[in-house]
């Protein structure tokens, strides 16, 4: 039974499971000219932003050696240590231990079954 329910949740975060996922500052500080940006968010999904000339910076998680300058003479770095004011991109210690009790057993197997289905508006 715990096999199983092991090979769903890996089929489920398998992208999020092989890649490296942090926190990367998307800066125009210093840039004289329109600066486009690319990354790849930690759930495998593209993206794609610009940022004005003169000193705008934002912060996302994307997976490491995804975030491009794409044109402009802005610039991207991923952070060593997250920044306490944005999402943190750090994944639970224990995949699918969805109450945190430090074991993925049958209660977290019903956490998973009673949010699964269609989304409510």
């Amino acid at each position: 039974m715990r096999s199983i329910f092991l090979l769903i949740l890996s089929l489920l975060f398998s992208s999020s499971l092989l890649s490296q996922c942090n926190q990367h500052v998307f800066t125009s500080v210093g840039a004289e000219k329109w600066t486009s940006f690319q990354y790849q968010d930690c759930d495998g999904g593209a993206h794609f932003f610009g940022l004005p000339a003169g000193g705008y910076t934002t912060i996302y998680c994307a997976d490491i050696g995804t975030a491009f300058v794409l044109n402009g003479d802005g610039f991207v770095y991923p952070l060593l240590t997250e920044h306490p004011n944005y999402p943190s991109c750090l994944l639970p210690s224990c995949v699918g231990d969805f109450n945190e009790d430090g074991a993925v057993d049958v209660n977290d197997l019903l956490t998973f079954l009673s949010n699964y289905g269609p989304c409510s508006e």
